[in-house]
């Protein structure tokens, strides 16, 4: 069994188009989306990062020992 329809060719066209058109828009949306999780991912790598983390290690070891040393009476 077939089923024929005939559609003018700019009918055809515009369907085409409009379809086209929809994949582009959801390919540049994939495209943001891509462009904002590679930041992100940048972010957490540099929050991460082995230099960083000494980094905040030694600053919280130093502000530990200065409130430390407020316990003490040293006059």
């Amino acid at each position: 069994m077939k089923i024929l329809i005939e559609m003018p060719d700019q009918e055809v066209y515009e369907i085409g188009r409009k379809v086209v058109q929809e994949k582009i828009q959801e390919y540049l949306e994939i495209l943001k989306l891509e462009k904002v999780l590679d930041e992100i991912s940048k972010e957490i790598k540099d929050a991460f990062s082995e230099e960083n983390y000494w980094e905040k290690v030694e600053k919280i070891r130093e502000e530990a020992w200065q409130e430390y040393k407020k316990g003490f009476d040293l006059k």
